[in-house]
């Protein structure tokens, strides 16, 4: 049987908003990078999350008419 990892706490940086693991000193994200660096970063972070959503949407909808057709087919 599979044990799941132990949590880990995390603190959230106040200079770019991710969370970073409690060990660590500073922010692993953003602490080596300069301020359009990080602007930078958080704009490539944002559009995947956009994409990882948009991406959720399109199965929703193709579950949805998979759905309907077998109902349809059924009826």
């Amino acid at each position: 049987m599979l044990v799941p990892p132990p949590i880990s706490f995390s603190n959230k940086c106040k200079r770019c908003g991710l969370r970073y693991p409690a060990k660590a000193t500073e922010c692993v994200h953003c602490s080596n990078l300069t301020d359009s660096e990080t602007e930078e970063m958080l704009l490539h972070k944002k559009s995947a999350h956009k994409n990882t959503a948009n991406i959720g949407k399109l199965f929703f909808y193709i579950a949805l008419l998979i759905l309907i057709g077998t109902v349809l087919i059924s009826a």
